[in-house]
């Protein structure tokens, strides 16, 4: 019996009577600041206030936000959501891996003990070359997200969605991608390590599991790497030499006429003259006019790698 009143009490309890439905959830007075402290601290990492061009960057096909970087441009960027999700994915990463206890043996040559050897080694810093300019020389450096020293890969870890997810599998990585993982390897043997492989793990953003995950492993190949790194430097020899010619003025619209990506750039909007679209057409009139020698050095700069490499799918 109290059974069946109990059962009773609980329907009578979730019988909302007319007209005593809860008010609609008002919008939280506490979130502007809120919103300010979050948007603050993602625009103060390390990532959003290096000043040097990185590994990520220098694979680029849009040769406007190239030269803009290389210039030493700021950029106009609200905080980013999207990418300090991935930061934080990083960081936990990071913390798991650099926390293993995985060790390999590596024999002696003169036939003595074998010693142990970590693994893995996360956020491994590597110096890939440097870029020398009028005002002085402009490390390039990074970090590898994972590096895997039994094997010799690199690992990075990219987390995407559902479309650059498509993409890559239609497409494979993209040249950015590719020239980062390069870089990578040649910053390795820059510091003496073995680099055989590399890895791009693009991680679904939007799954509720890894079985939308999509791995592509490469054999390490150092060229796209050094075309980027020479591209990069014939670049900036052509931003010196337009500066110490006709002034930063006219360096500023040689950049503005440069062409930008022929698929998708994340940079295309964040600078002083593309903030309104289509940098062929507005903006120009706060620019000298280009004389066509200017014009014409832009044939020896390459928006794209044409010696692209296989990739193989795990």
């Amino acid at each position: 019996m109290s059974s069946q009143l109990d059962l009773e009490a609980v329907m009578a309890a979730n019988q909302t009577a007319p007209g005593k439905m809860p008010a609609p959830t008002a919008e939280s007075e506490e979130w502007t600041e809120i919103r300010g402290i979050i948007e603050d601290h993602i625009t103060n990492q390390p990532r959003s206030l290096q000043k040097e061009i990185g590994p990520s960057e220098l694979g680029t096909d849009c040769l406007h936000c190239l030269a803009a970087r290389l210039a030493g441009w700021e950029k106009r960027q609200s905080a980013a959501w999207l990418p300090f999700i991935g930061t934080c994915v990083h960081s936990r990463f990071e913390h798991l891996f650099n926390g293993r206890k995985d060790e390999f043996t590596v024999p002696v040559d003169d036939g003595g003990e074998p010693w142990a050897v970590k693994r893995f080694e996360a956020e491994r810093h590597v110096n890939v070359g440097a870029i020398h300019g009028l005002h002085g020389m402009s490390r390039v450096h990074g970090s590898i997200d994972l590096y895997d020293a039994e094997t010799g890969m690199t690992i990075d870890w990219k987390i995407t969605g559902t479309t650059t997810l498509r993409n890559v599998k239609a497409n494979g990585p993209s040249q950015q991608y590719r020239v980062q993982a390069s870089l990578y390897g040649i910053g390795l043997e820059n510091d003496g390590e073995p680099c055989e492989k590399n890895a791009i793990y693009f991680l679904p953003r939007n799954s509720v599991s890894l079985n939308d995950a999509l791995p592509i492993e490469m054999d390490f190949d150092p060229k796209p790497g050094k075309w980027a790194l020479g591209r990069a430097q014939l670049m900036a020899n052509l931003l010196d030499l337009i500066e110490e010619s006709d002034g930063t003025d006219m360096r500023d619209a040689w950049i503005h006429a440069l062409p930008t990506s022929p698929t998708h750039c994340f940079q295309c909007g964040t600078w002083p003259d593309d903030q309104l679209g289509d940098l062929a057409q507005l903006n120009q009139d706060q620019y000298p006019a280009l004389p066509d020698k200017w014009r014409q050095a832009t044939s020896l700069l390459e928006s794209t790698y044409n010696n692209t490499t296989e990739q193989k799918e795990e």
